[in-house]
């Protein structure tokens, strides 16, 4: 049979074996609509964390009040520093958590892609959130929905992992069983702080947003990772 090198036009049969080993190479997940790389999904996440970051940011305001009245006025932004404080460091967390999974991934398919949009979803409006607490701090109102609003987003990010953890295609190879089931059941231990804080901020705002304080403890200190890390 005469070759492409000698000049002859390439046989159907040839074209179609080249165009199958071309897909195999550059994707082999292409026999699976919805299911590739998590590239494209991973610099989704971090682009909306990077704005959501930005823009917690933008609810502190520089005082612009006579110099003399410089201490009362940095006084009353003291409410909305520190929800900028307490937000950004749970964003972080999440932030955090998001990376922890992705190294954990191969792949993404449909039904995970969707679950991360939801989580990124819930994770754009933090801003809001984080806003109508700045300005209502001993409002039960105002703390029941902070903490209700990221109770939903710990919700959305724990479930993409219990998802994905269950998937053996999605996930590294040499993962531990025991890892997996532990990971699943640890991975809603952010929600249930945030579940709490809002419950006991219905009724005592001021104890809520202690237990806001405290949830980020675990994983800053990195006692959660190293927990996780004794399973694998």
């Amino acid at each position: 049979m005469a070759s492409a090198a000698d000049g002859a036009e390439p046989s159907q049969d040839e074209n179609a074996s080249e165009n199958t080993n071309d897909n195999e190479v550059l994707n082999p997940d292409m026999r699976r609509p919805g299911r590739g790389s998590t590239r494209r999904m991973e610099a989704l996440s971090d682009a909306v964390f990077a704005i959501v970051m930005t823009l917690i940011v933008l609810e502190v305001h520089v005082p612009t009040g006579p110099p003399s009245q410089l201490p009362e006025q940095f006084l009353e932004a003291t409410p909305t520093l520190l929800t900028y404080a307490l937000t950004f460091i749970t964003v972080g967390v999440l932030w955090f958590g998001n990376r922890t999974q992705s190294e954990l991934l191969i792949a993404a398919d449909h039904p995970l892609v969707w679950l991360n949009l939801l989580f990124l979803g819930l994770v754009a409006l933090i801003p809001f959130s984080s806003a109508l607490l700045a300005k209502n701090p001993t409002t039960s109102f105002a703390v029941v929905e902070y903490g209700a609003h990221l109770t939903a987003a710990s919700l959305a990010h724990a479930l993409c992992w219990v998802y994905a953890s269950h998937r053996p295609e999605l996930i590294r190879v040499g993962i531990s069983h025991r890892y997996l089931r532990f990971s699943r059941a640890a991975t809603f231990l952010l929600a249930t702080f945030y579940a709490v804080g809002a419950a006991i901020g219905a009724a005592f705002p001021i104890v809520g947003l202690i237990v806001f304080l405290a949830a980020p403890i675990p994983f800053i200190s990195g006692l959660y990772y190293r927990q996780l890390a004794r399973h694998r």
